[in-house]
């Protein structure tokens, strides 16, 4: 049976079992101050309005975010903040809640910004010292690739804890489509005014000013997302992410992993692949969980 929720939406019941452990070792206290006794809990100093604010410039940022991916990563797992903060974008006409389809044929729910979300976001990036470059925009949803955009959102989140421990800050993120174009730009400016070996020297430069290797045929290895950030020197610095979905072979793997990608997996063969060619540490040895793991019914929290 269907209930009510707040701000009289439909709540579906939820049919998963018992949260774990990690997301509710107190138990929950029921009403309106939850996820403050949560905070409390775990000394966490961050604020709902805080929160929020990280959680759309995500979503402007990578473009389509899984709505319990998320929750996962700016509302700790807790259901109600979740709801409430994105009750909210929805309400103020800043964020779009849609459904796709995960590689199983499972549903899962994906926010998108608006237009007006896109300029509440930016405005939030700015205020949180990422650079003036960065790209935040209403993207194409392509179904077969959601569930792999997705994943891209955990990969990154799982980069930026670990530079967070490092005391480093995330500047900017861009991911393989604005690496791809930024690429492509320079070197056909160059090819129209110079030919094709000033474009190539172009490709080359343009490169290597990004970051991004060459692979033994003389092509540019792009990663799915890469992170620029400073430490706490004041240096700048790059992370370029990679994350191996179950059919990668072995040979893109390989490619990926020796030119310093930090390698990801978004399902169990591409984890088992990179166990096998030792790459899996940086994932504690398990994957990406994501859409196809799920219940159809779960995503929603």
């Amino acid at each position: 049976m269907r209930g009510r929720g707040m701000f009289d939406r439909t709540v579906e019941p939820d049919p998963r079992p018992a949260a774990p452990p990690s997301r509710n070792r107190q138990g929950m206290r029921k009403g309106h101050r939850r996820e403050y006794a949560a905070d409390r809990e775990r000394g966490s100093t961050i604020s709902f309005r805080e929160r929020c604010a990280r959680g759309l410039t995500d979503i402007g940022v990578h473009g389509a975010v899984s709505y319990r991916d998320l929750a996962e990563v700016r509302f700790d797992g807790h259901p109600y903040t979740t709801r409430r903060a994105v009750n909210g974008w929805i309400d103020d006409g800043l964020v779009a809640e849609t459904t796709a389809t995960g590689p199983n044929g499972n549903p899962f729910k994906i926010l998108t910004l608006t237009p007006l979300g896109i300029t509440k976001a930016r405005e939030h990036a700015a205020e949180r010292g990422m650079d003036r470059g960065q790209r935040i925009e209403i993207p194409r949803i392509r179904d077969a690739q959601a569930s792999h955009d997705t994943a891209v959102y955990r990969a990154c989140a799982r980069e930026r804890e670990r530079l967070r421990r490092r005391d480093a800050r995330v500047r900017r993120v861009r991911l393989d489509a604005e690496l791809k174009a930024a690429v492509a730009r320079a070197s056909e400016s160059e090819r129209k005014r110079h030919g094709k070996r000033a474009a190539d020297a172009e490709r080359h430069r343009t490169a290597q000013e990004l970051d991004l290797p060459l692979d033994g045929r003389d092509q540019v290895l792009y990663p799915d997302a890469q992170i620029e950030y400073e430490d706490a020197e004041g240096r700048t610095g790059r992370v370029n992410i990679e994350v191996a979905s179950d059919n990668y072979s072995q040979e893109t793997v390989k490619a990926k992993a020796a030119a310093g990608f930090a390698m990801h997996a978004s399902g169990p063969a591409a984890a088992g692949m990179l166990q096998k060619l030792g790459l899996g540490g940086r994932d504690g040895g398990s994957w990406l969980k994501g859409p196809a793991d799920r219940d159809p019914a779960s995503v929603e929290l």
